[in-house]
């Protein structure tokens, strides 16, 4: 989920970037991955699901490093 997330999250900065609107698709989506952030801006939004979904990753990679250590 953290790849769907990641890219839900891009589709919506870029299309901000590009000074358009987002699909109402993709901004469901990503208040559905955030509900904490459902009163940010949308930028900040996408910006709150790309930094869990990088938490995430870490977290799965700490986790193989610790288990090929022991």
């Amino acid at each position: 989920m953290t790849t769907e997330k990641t890219k839900v999250a891009l589709r919506v900065l870029t299309a901000i970037n590009e000074k358009r609107d987002p699909d109402p698709k993709d901004i469901a989506l990503l208040r559905a991955y955030c509900p904490e952030g459902r009163h940010v801006d949308l930028d900040e939004l996408a910006c709150m699901a790309i930094q869990q979904a990088l938490e995430t990753r870490k977290a799965i990679r700490d986790k193989r490093v610790l288990s090929q250590t022991n």
